[in-house]
């Protein structure tokens, strides 16, 4: 046969190529083969009728969080089940953390997952303990030979350095981050914004002057202190300037980093991202964010038109990370990645992180995807279950030697005859012991994680494990490590 498979009937939005009309896609091989308005069903293995729908290059997340406890338990429920082929873990991992992050997940998904790398050492990391000593680590901790080592191993999927304008850190962090992003040449990617904590002295202005050509900053429309805008809710002529030299722009709307006053004001001033991306968490998939779905369909009911959002969801984000190439049109030889959805009419409400809310008569529905040529069906339910999102201690001590292997009891085991040893104040220490572990008995690094994971949690997070265990009670961790 000619094709693998047809896709006929779709309304195909590639702004890529320049396509906005009702045209057939061919696959071969698990490739777009051919794009024509008309292709002979006869000539292929499977046809797929998606008369009525939209179809589009496969949706690219450019901002999401899979790996740390503000993560999920399975990607693919933020990803292809949502109509996401490609994704980026924004910042949960850095160079102590990311060989157990890529040993973890790779393979495993069906979504494929690029990363930023943290300039932080540890990645996104959040305890338990309020005197968490991990949390003092800085990349100055790390030699920047270290972080060359990890990037020169991981070029492939490490395609930026991320850093954070939080004001109560200071602009040294940032310096810092910069540095390593020369040395190690990758572009850098900034957060935008206070979390939560007493402010401090503003540096945005000198971080955007610190910003070149494809560099990118998000969380463009926070409300949050040590924004884009100036006292007087004009947007800062740094920023005007940055965008100017051709750094990008990205929404990163997440569970804090979105106001729609701010929205309002800075699309008055011309202020329009290139990229939209979820900044998914657990904590925000129930809401305010939900998905990237629903935060495109934000910039629908505001005006913005089908080709304008796509394109800021496929070729776009592929451009700025140099993944053209292989992602963000449908052309002919590139994997066949799309994306079928429909626009569902009604009323629909949306939330800021802010807590105001707005009406809306558009929701873009994600249908299915094609991911590499194989057709999966869109489902938001496994994503909402709470034992994907909710990072919890497990509540019951008992022994749970029935979850494991025999060769993960002796991992356990081990693991529990040395890492009384550890300074549990800090997290490294302890992954060392664990590390130690691994070596002594020759377990799989995913397999020794998931024995910590089921020992200690209600469901499996891809956290660093020594980082995990130190941020819970010693006696408890050495409790269940001990009786496994």
């Amino acid at each position: 046969m000619k094709y693998d498979l047809i896709i006929t009937g779709a309304h195909v939005l590639d702004p890529a190529n320049g396509i906005d009309q009702v045209i057939s896609i061919g696959v071969k091989d698990s490739k777009f083969s051919e794009i024509s308005e008309f292709l002979d069903p006869a000539e292929s293995e499977r046809v797929i009728d998606a008369t009525g729908k939209y179809l589009s290059p496969g949706w690219f997340d450019m901002h999401v969080h899979v790996y740390s406890n503000l993560a999920f338990s399975d990607p693919d429920t933020i990803g292809v089940l949502h109509g996401v082929t490609t994704m980026v873990d924004a910042g949960g991992a850095g160079v102590w953390t990311y060989e157990d992050y890529r040993d973890y997940w790779e393979g495993q998904s069906k979504t494929e997952v690029y990363s930023f790398l943290s300039d932080q050492p540890v990645g996104i990391l959040l305890g338990t303990r309020e005197d968490l000593g991990n949390r003092a680590h800085t990349n100055k901790d790390v030699p920047i030979e270290h972080f060359q080592d990890i990037v020169d191993a991981n070029r492939e999927h490490i395609r930026a350095i991320k850093s954070g304008v939080h004001t109560y850190n200071g602009f040294g962090r940032v310096k810092d981050a910069w540095e390593i992003c020369e040395k190690v040449g990758l572009p850098k990617y900034l957060h935008i914004g206070d979390i939560r904590k007493p402010p401090g002295t503003r540096f945005t202005r000198e971080a955007m002057d610190m910003l070149s050509v494809g560099d990118c900053f998000t969380h463009v429309y926070t409300g949050n202190w040590g924004n884009i805008l100036d006292d007087d809710g004009k947007v800062l002529l740094e920023v005007r300037a940055a965008i100017k030299r051709g750094v990008a722009t990205d929404v990163g709307y997440g569970g804090l980093n979105f106001s729609f006053k701010a929205f309002d004001t800075l699309i008055e001033q011309g202020i329009i991202t290139d990229v939209i991306s979820s900044d998914l968490q657990g904590v925000n998939i129930t809401g305010p964010c939900h998905s990237l779905a629903h935060v495109m369909s934000i910039f629908l009911n505001h005006g913005f038109t089908m080709n304008e959002i796509i394109e800021r969801v496929t070729i776009r984000p592929a451009k700025l990370l140099g993944l053209n190439h292989k992602i963000g049109s449908i052309s002919p030889g590139l994997p066949a990645r799309v994306t079928a959805f429909d626009i569902q009419t009604g009323d629909h409400i949306f939330r800021d992180t802010k807590g105001e809310t707005r009406r809306g008569a558009s929701m873009i529905v994600p249908r299915w995807c094609l991911m590499d040529g194989e057709f999966i069906e869109s489902d938001d339910a496994p994503g909402l279950e709470q034992k994907n999102w909710s990072f919890m201690p497990r509540s019951n001590t008992q022994n749970n030697e029935n979850y494991l292997t025999q060769q993960q009891i002796e991992f356990v085991r081990r693991l529990a005859s040395t890492v009384d040893q550890a300074d549990w104040d800090d997290g490294l220490s302890v992954q060392r012991f664990y590390k130690q572990a691994l070596k002594d008995t020759g377990i799989l690094n995913r397999d020794a994680a998931n024995a910590i994971y089921d020992l200690l949690l209600e469901s499996r997070f891809s956290v660093p494990p020594g980082w995990l265990m130190s941020s819970m009670e010693r006696d408890i961790v050495l409790h269940q490590l001990q009786n496994a």
